[in-house]
């Protein structure tokens, strides 16, 4: 039997697919605010090296960087855990919580 397919996940990467399942399904949000226009910026808690190719918030586009905020790959490097394994781990989320 192989190890990888049995290891369990560490908390590090249970508490980042939680995270991402949470802000994929709007339960939890990304820490930012809004400026008077209705442009969304993240705080500076919430920056990472994969937001800086993220458009500009505009008038016609104010949300772009919040919904950058909850992809995997965004939520992988904020919590340090590997792209692939999180996707493994929210898989196995899901499939948990949809029975």
């Amino acid at each position: 039997m192989n190890a990888d397919k049995t290891k369990k996940p560490t908390k590090k990467l249970q508490d980042a697919a939680i995270e991402y399942y949470n802000r994929k399904n709007r339960i939890s949000h990304p820490s930012g605010h809004f400026d008077k226009a209705g442009r969304w910026y993240p705080a500076d808690r919430e920056k990472c090296d994969c937001c800086y190719g993220i458009r500009e918030p505009s008038r016609a586009y104010p949300l772009s960087n919040n919904m950058h905020c909850r992809t995997i790959v965004h939520i992988a490097n904020l919590y340090g855990v590997d792209v692939k394994e999180l996707r493994k781990a929210a898989k196995g989320l899901s499939k948990g919580l949809s029975k």
